[in-house]
């Protein structure tokens, strides 16, 4: 109960803060592979440590976890993603190149201008830390959906020209720097990224790189690739 109040007041402060005025979409240029580059390599080293204190004093546990485990279906989980792929993320949201019309993303944005560099590195080290778990509630695929999953994953889809997934998320969905990890994600999240991309709603990925490879996604696939993810954790 105690629980429940603490995390409905931190909601609520959250709300007001971010509609307390939502500011028009800043002009900024997409990344370009150097700039990105350039931009981590002058990003300061996280500590961990200030990152989970951070994480607390921004009530980011509020939506993401006490660890960066998403305790909901509406909010991504941050347990395991690479340090360099939350710093751009919190960058883009900084700078306007993530600027996506949903409450949850109006959030961040308000959140991500509250931190300096220092800050930012600190919280994306402590999920960097991280252990990936599978999704509470993934759901088990059929062995003839999972098959084909699998392959699309491992092996993509010439014939559409559609990239395997793990060559850039990793054979186990861990991601690899600025490339997300995806095991353990929420798949109403995963669904929801993966329909923005496809949109164009969300455009923040390199060289339009997501952009193309979901664009001949079918829905099913793209919710067996959800659930695919989901029950990926840790590999031992």
């Amino acid at each position: 109960m105690i629980r429940k109040t603490l995390l409905t007041i931190a909601m609520a402060s959250i709300s007001t803060m971010v509609y307390a005025g939502h500011d028009a979409k800043p002009e900024t240029n997409p990344w370009s592979n150097f700039g990105l580059a350039s931009k981590l390599q002058e990003m300061p080293k996280g500590d961990p440590m200030r990152g989970q204190d951070i994480h607390a004093q921004m009530m980011c546990n509020a939506c993401h976890g006490e660890k960066g485990e998403s305790p909901s279906r509406n909010y991504a989980s941050l347990k395991g993603q690479p340090a360099e792929y939350t710093i751009k993320m919190m960058l883009d949201y900084q700078d306007g190149r993530r600027w996506e019309s949903y409450k949850q993303a109006n959030i961040m944005v308000k959140l991500a201008r509250a931190l300096d560099e220092q800050q930012i590195a600190d919280v994306a080290a402590f999920y960097a830390q991280q252990p990936t778990e599978n999704w509470k509630y993934a759901r088990e695929l059929d062995n003839e959906m999972h098959s084909k999953t699998d392959r699309v994953v491992r092996k993509g889809d010439v014939s559409r020209l559609i990239t395997p997934c793990a060559s850039c998320h990793g054979a186990h969905g861990e991601g690899n720097d600025i490339t997300p990890a995806l095991a353990g994600q929420v798949p109403e999240y995963f669904v929801r990224t993966m329909k923005a991309y496809q949109s164009k709603d969300r455009h923040n990925d390199v060289n339009e790189g997501m952009s193309q490879f979901t664009h001949e996604l079918t829905d099913a696939e793209i919710e067996a690739l959800a659930e695919y993810y989901a029950s990926l954790g840790q590999q031992q």
